[in-house]
C-alpha cells in the first residue's frame, strides 16, 4: 500500500453515518452492515478529511503511546479489509491532508493504541433488503411495480 495515495470512500452502494463515535456502514444492495468503533471510528473520520495512510499513522501516533510500527500496521490492515469489501478505494488523485501540526498536548494522557476492527454482520440482510429504497430509480422512489394488465 503506498502511504502517499488518498482514499475514496465509495457512497454507492454504502451509506454510513456516526452516531455515539461509532461508524455504521450500510451496503444497501445486499444489506451487510459493518461497524467502526474506536480507533477504527477515528481512522474513518480521518479518512473522510482526506488523510492517506501516512497522516492517518502521524495523527494516531500522537494520541496513542504505541509505536509508529504498531499503528501502521493496525491501520493498513483495515484499510485493506475496507478496501477487500468495497468500502474504500485508493484514489492517487485524491488530495491528502498533509501538514497537520502536532497541536497542544502537553498534560494530555495517551492511552494504549487499541488494533481497530472492522465488524461485519449479515444478520439483518432479509430486514434491510425490505426498505423500499431498492425499489428507487432516478425520479425518486419507491417505484410502484403494478402487474400488467
Amino acid at each position: 500500500m503506498n502511504p502517499d495515495t488518498g482514499f475514496r470512500i465509495n457512497s454507492l452502494p454504502f451509506a454510513h453515518q456516526t452516531i455515539d463515535g461509532e461508524v455504521v456502514i450500510v451496503d444497501v444492495e445486499n444489506g451487510t452492515y459493518y461497524s467502526l468503533r474506536d480507533t477504527g471510528a477515528e481512522v474513518w473520520s480521518l479518512l473522510e478529511s482526506g488523510a492517506g495512510l501516512q497522516e492517518i499513522v502521524r495523527e494516531l501516533g500522537r494520541r496513542y503511546q504505541s509505536g509508529h510500527g504498531e499503528i501502521e500496521a493496525g491501520v493498513a490492515r483495515l484499510l485493506t479489509e475496507l478496501q477487500q469489501e468495497g468500502i474504500l478505494t485508493p484514489d492517487p488523485a485524491a488530495k491528502t491532508i498533509s501538514g497537520r501540526g502536532a497541536g497542544d498536548l502537553a498534560g494530555t494522557p495517551t492511552p494504549t493504541f487499541a488494533q481497530p476492527v472492522l465488524e461485519r454482520f449479515t444478520d439483518m440482510k432479509d430486514l434491510l433488503l425490505l426498505d423500499p429504497i431498492h425499489e428507487g430509480g432516478d425520479v425518486g422512489w419507491p417505484i410502484i411495480k403494478y402487474p400488467d394488465p
